[in-house]
């Protein structure tokens, strides 16, 4: 397994030899089958970076160094390195790794046998048991980073993992390789949580392994000011993206709700109160397969000209309809042995019936019927 640990720079003489000597040692221990380099991607520093990288390649032998003369933030040079790493090194995992000393060598060994056990991501993280953070830190920077992880946990639906914001990481190139790494929508910190989330959407295996994270102990912080607004910006912008179907089921959900209210009311006190349920359930099912099929998922939709795929789309989307309709006879049945008959206990009880199976038709929809 060939393995590049890509480091960007900018102003790091007072750190990057230190920071190759630890990594070099740190590959004494591991297993000689794999080949290990540094990519150091220099943002044309004008303190001298380049030269002591340079001076470390001829050392060494295993570092590479690439000038980035395009300053465009930390995001933008990482997805450089990666490209360069993945194109020109044949890189089959690459790891992101900060040139301050924040990040220790003496984890590589470790996050790599994770990687060599079957993960498909490995995360450096401070939050899971074992890890933890600067001893130095003051509340307010222990808060917003604790505040951060919860918020992009939370919004992304992600509670499984406990660091999202964590900048040490190894990433099985394959996988990198299925994103659009060129339309991120931050090319600063906040590109961490994204790649995060995509890696996380494609079903990679993500790993945590503890890490001590520590401050640099010199140099100057490159924390830029704007991280916090910049990363809520892409937590949310992901959000929003990926609840555009939701959006559009719930739309058609709601259209389906006063059809199906319609014929209910229209057929409550003629039929039984079970048959006129069951009726409107089905026009509103008939509603929201056809608005669906040619708006929610239009990219998959079924075509007319393929009336066999179309009609088993239907016969799925009846039969898988049924748990709603279960669903939301429950909820009518057993509200009315507790609350009685009436017209204002009946139409709510509906509505909470369709709530909850509208939970399930999403779901359903998402992973059966229009499933890619």
């Amino acid at each position: 397994m060939k393995v590049i640990i890509c480091i960007p720079t900018y102003n790091e003489k007072d750190n990057i030899a230190s920071t190759i000597d630890g990594l070099e040692e740190s590959f004494k221990k591991i297993p000689p089958r794999h080949q290990l380099q540094i990519l150091v991607i220099d943002d044309h520093s004008p303190d001298g970076t380049a030269a002591i990288v340079s001076e470390k390649k001829a050392q060494y032998g295993n570092v590479v160094l690439l000038p980035n003369k395009e300053k465009k933030g930390l995001g933008a040079a990482y997805i450089k390195a990666f490209k360069y790493a993945m194109e020109k090194l044949s890189a089959d995992v690459v790891f992101e790794y900060d040139a301050d000393g924040s990040h220790q060598p003496q984890y590589i060994p470790g996050m790599i046998k994770v990687l060599d056990e079957g993960a498909d991501v490995v995360i450096g993280s401070r939050y899971v048991q074992g890890g933890s953070m600067p001893a130095d830190w003051g509340l307010h920077r222990k808060f917003l980073s604790y505040f951060g992880n919860f918020i992009a946990r939370f919004v992304l639906f992600t509670p499984q993992y406990k660091d999202m914001t964590t900048g040490y990481r190894g990433t099985k190139t394959k996988w990198l390789k299925q994103l659009d790494l060129d339309n991120l929508f931050s090319k600063q910190f906040a590109y961490k949580i994204q790649l995060y989330y995509e890696l996380h959407r494609l079903g990679a295996k993500i790993v945590e392994y503890p890490i001590t994270f520590i401050d640099r102990s010199q140099g100057k912080s490159k924390f830029p000011r704007n991280n916090i607004i910049d990363s809520l910006k892409v937590v949310f912008k992901l959000r929003l993206r990926d609840s555009q179907k939701l959006i559009k089921v719930m739309v058609v959900g709601g259209i389906g709700t006063l059809v199906q209210l319609l014929f209910f009311n229209l057929l409550r006190l003629k039929i039984s109160l079970s048959l006129s349920q069951n009726l409107a359930i089905e026009m509103a099912v008939i509603s929201n397969f056809i608005l669906n099929n040619i708006w929610t998922f239009k990219e998959d939709k079924f075509n007319l000209k393929e009336i066999k795929k179309l009609l088993v789309g239907f016969i799925k989307f009846n039969i898988l309809s049924l748990g709603s309709i279960i669903i939301q006879n429950l909820v009518l049945l057993l509200g009315i042995k507790l609350l009685g008959r009436s017209f204002l206990a009946e139409n709510g009880l509906v509505l909470t019936g369709i709530l909850l199976g509208l939970i399930w038709n999403y779901l359903m929809y998402t992973r059966v019927v229009w499933k890619k």
